[in-house]
């Protein structure tokens, strides 16, 4: 049910086909899918990483939206995810510079 609404499958289709995952609309093929997915290391923590950022502003809107009575679009949500993983993606380097930059340049090379 949850990707049957054309707003929330228009936001995780545009990660999911990013990350080179075939979106399901079913949420238990989705979740299948996510534990099986064959990518390599860094292709499979960008999947995971955009998972999260979509479940976690959906949800985050769906509140504002009751709660606030705020509304923003889609595209606006797709821009805030992006964000927030290129800024989780930059915070890896002061740990480890390799793999910020392996990772980011995954990320922007799928843009």
């Amino acid at each position: 049910m949850f990707f049957e609404c054309a707003y929330t499958w228009e936001i995780w289709t545009a990660f999911s086909r990013r990350c080179a995952f075939s979106p399901k609309r079913n949420w238990e093929e989705t979740l299948l899918d996510l534990q099986t997915f064959r990518g390599t290391k860094h292709s499979r923590t960008l999947l995971l990483l955009a998972w999260q950022g979509t479940i976690y502003f959906i949800w985050s809107e769906r509140n504002n939206r009751l709660h606030r009575n705020t509304f923003r679009s889609s595209q606006s949500i797709v821009s805030e995810i992006d964000r927030t993983i290129r800024r989780k993606l930059a915070s890896v380097r002061p740990a480890n510079p390799a793999l910020s930059s392996a990772l980011l340049q995954l990320w922007f090379s799928n843009h």
